[in-house]
């Protein structure tokens, strides 16, 4: 293979390469819930440690987390944009997508630090 070919085929690898990176690590915060009940907060309130961050909404999912009556209940704190048809105090099941906005990626834990998603699709089930 000639210099020109090593060359050319060096920088192909390499900009497939960071074209795929943004991909990846985009994919790595996005969570899919199959069902969970999306709860719109009565009153917004703003993060602990985040203060442009406004918490409006829960999705609980059963299974991982927190004790809840016998059961365990995992809280997604919700973010952003809150679809027109969903109300404060509405409380609904839903199949969600969902991308972490804060604190993004892997992070000294904190008892009272919480993590923030945003949503990218809501549908009522």
């Amino acid at each position: 293979m000639n210099m020109k070919k090593k060359k050319f085929v060096l920088l192909a690898i390499m900009a497939m390469t960071v074209l795929m990176l943004p991909g990846c690590e985009e994919d790595e915060y996005i969570h899919n819930i199959e069902k969970g009940k999306f709860v719109v907060l009565e009153e917004p309130y703003q993060h602990p440690y985040a203060s442009n961050i406004t918490i409006k909404a829960v999705i609980l999912v059963e299974g991982d987390s927190l004790p809840h009556r016998g059961r365990m209940i995992t809280p997604y704190c919700i973010s952003g944009h809150i679809p027109s048809g969903y109300h404060a105090g509405d409380t609904t099941t839903v199949r969600a997508k969902i991308k972490e906005i804060y604190p993004k990626g892997p992070t000294f834990a904190t008892a009272d630090n919480v993590t923030v998603y945003k949503l990218k699709d809501i549908e009522r089930i």
